[in-house]
């Protein structure tokens, strides 16, 4: 009788855990979190997380560095939505005035502020830069953000768009005569005479290698998978990878092609410089993909 009374009392407790969750417990990179129902109000401390719920047709009712959002992911913000602060020191005492029924960001900015965010609302934290499959996480990520706002029929058919769309723009490339080219992906960043180099562990790498081209730097990444050189290291990356497709992001003002002391040598060197819209924007979401693809297609001179 009391084995009996015990397995009673187990099923009654674990209908009484999967009642209060009925949706299941979603995990992210510092726990889980268990939702009782679709959330509402939605506050997003990163620009991934924004840009998914946006292209996911969800606005949320907080955001951080909203006034820089829309000057690097190619989206309109919608009014509204009330900016709590620096993506790295988000405002508590707004957030929590908002109350929030889910908070969404990025482990590597509000990581340490874990513990005092879930106390406002439940939080769902990723690390959306991790050391090798950022496209991968990328595509897991979108698909867990949409879960976790009732959306997930819709984020699988904007992912499977996404690889038709891959494909499609890989046959393009083909037909130009660019499938299997060796490219190198460099962003020069405000005045710092120093480039980064996009490494093969990037998300942006690895959209480019979706399309069939082949990334020519195997050098060490430092931080976000990105090789840091300087003016001649960039110079001598092109001396190495004779016909090497260079996709460049660059601030007007500090432009490689630009500086006296770098540019002549890309020229000797018959560098095929590819210039990219200088705010391209390189860690977002199935959306910023898109954008960075149409970015390589127009600067190789596609014509669709």
């Amino acid at each position: 009788m009391r084995t009996r009374t015990l397995f009673v009392s187990f099923l009654a407790s674990l209908t009484l855990a999967q009642g209060s969750c009925p949706g299941g417990r979603v995990p992210h990179d510092l726990g889980e979190v268990c939702l009782p129902k679709t959330p509402a109000r939605v506050a997003v401390l990163d620009w991934r997380p924004l840009e998914d719920l946006l292209l996911l047709g969800v606005r949320p009712v907080a955001g951080a560095d909203l006034a820089d959002f829309p000057k690097w992911v190619r989206m309109e913000l919608p009014q509204g939505i009330q900016d709590v602060g620096g993506r790295m020191s988000p405002s508590l005492e707004r957030l929590a005035a908002l109350k929030p029924d889910l908070i969404l960001g990025y482990t590597g900015f509000q990581g340490r502020l874990y513990p005092e965010l879930s106390r406002i609302a439940p939080t769902a934290l990723y690390d959306y830069l991790p050391a090798s499959g950022q496209l991968a996480a990328m595509r897991r990520h979108f698909l867990l953000h949409a879960r976790l706002v009732g959306k997930e029929r819709e984020g699988e058919r904007i992912l499977a768009d996404l690889d038709r769309f891959l494909r499609e723009w890989a046959e393009e490339l083909k037909r130009k005569g660019l499938s299997g080219r060796p490219f190198l992906l460099v962003q020069a960043w405000a005045r710092e005479k120093v480039y980064n180099v996009f490494t093969r562990d990037t998300l942006a790498s690895e959209l480019l290698e979706t399309l069939g081209l082949k990334n020519a730097w195997t050098g060490k990444a430092e931080a976000y998978g990105l090789s840091r050189v300087g003016p001649e290291g960039l110079v001598r990356l092109v001396e190495e990878h004779p016909g090497v497709l260079v996709f460049l992001i660059a601030q007007p003002e500090n432009n490689p092609l630009g500086d006296p002391a770098v540019g002549p040598l890309l020229r000797l060197n018959r560098a095929q410089v590819f210039p990219l819209d200088p705010a391209t924007w390189t860690y977002g979401g199935p959306h910023s993909a898109r954008v960075l693809v149409e970015e390589v297609w127009r600067s190789v001179g596609g014509v669709r």
